[in-house]
């Protein structure tokens, strides 16, 4: 099991992975779980329209496992997280 300070710190690794500096916006917490939200680094500190990100799905650190689990774009967070807490989304990436 992991703690919310644990998560955060995953979640900014997963995050050094992208194409582009990116910086977590958001982030929730639920039973099984946090989300996070995240966006590109030039944007937040510009607000330069033509730097945000598009299609940059939340994702989840699931709190037993500490695995990762992107979810999607087209419906809200809450959707997604029913679902994740159901077993309806695919495996987990770490």
């Amino acid at each position: 099991m992991i703690d919310f300070e644990e998560a955060m710190r995953r979640a900014v690794a997963y995050l050094e992975d992208s194409d582009v500096p990116v910086r977590v916006t958001s982030w929730g917490e639920f039973s099984d779980g946090w989300y996070f939200c995240y966006q590109s680094v030039e944007y937040l500190d510009t607000g330069e329209f033509s730097a945000q990100l598009a299609g940059n799905a939340p994702f989840v650190i699931d709190r037993e496992s500490g695995d990762i689990f992107d979810l999607g774009t087209d419906k809200p967070v809450e959707v997604y997280i029913v679902d994740y807490m159901a077993g309806k989304l695919g495996k987990g990436r770490a």
